[in-house]
């Protein structure tokens, strides 16, 4: 089974859990990692949550921002591990689907994981009512 890490700015990691924890309820092998100010506690707090999470299989980190000091954090770990993964820009559609999805490879899991996060951007739309023609004329 793939491990799971969110991490992010502030409360960020914890609110998408608590998300997805009412939608899927409790998920094992999931950690979060919030970043307030100190990056060498962040390094240090993903590194023993990449250890907890570690089944075998990989791990993956999902980042609130991509380029942002969780993200590069997570990065740098992950260049030095053969095993971890690092997505930015993390949704919450892309997150409950991976949950399904990890008994997968660690790079089919990632593709997986990106696809679902970009097809679930959307917007609203009030759809326009087609005016039917008279066509009595005059």
């Amino acid at each position: 089974m793939i491990g799971i890490i969110i991490t992010g700015h502030g409360s960020y990691p914890e609110g998408m859990y608590e998300s997805i924890r009412l939608i899927a309820g409790d998920v094992e092998g999931l950690k979060t990692v919030p970043f307030h100010e100190n990056q060498e506690q962040l390094e240090h707090d993903l590194i023993a949550a990449m250890a907890e999470v570690e089944y075998g299989s990989g791990v993956v980190c999902f980042a609130d921002l991509a380029g942002g000091t969780p993200f590069n954090v997570s990065s740098k770990i992950a260049a030095s591990k053969g095993n971890v993964r690092v997505i930015g820009g993390t949704n919450s559609p892309m997150l409950l689907s991976s949950l399904f999805q990890r008994e997968q490879n660690l790079d089919d899991f990632v593709q997986h994981a990106l696809y679902e996060g970009q097809t679930n951007i959307k917007s609203f739309e009030i759809a326009k009512k087609n005016k039917e023609e008279d066509l009595d004329g005059i």
